[in-house]
């Protein structure tokens, strides 16, 4: 039983740490977004 909790705890600990890292990229690629928008808004305005 306690093998089976440690494997859970294992697994969400790993989808945790992906769900992080894909976090910081997409906050990034909103950045990059939100910055070209800014940049387009101010130049064909």
């Amino acid at each position: 039983m306690k093998e089976k909790k440690d494997l859970i705890s294992r697994i969400i600990e790993a989808v945790m740490n992906n769900i992080r890292e894909h976090m910081m990229i997409y906050i990034v690629i909103w950045i990059i977004v939100l910055l070209l928008d800014i940049y387009y808004v101010w130049f064909y305005e």
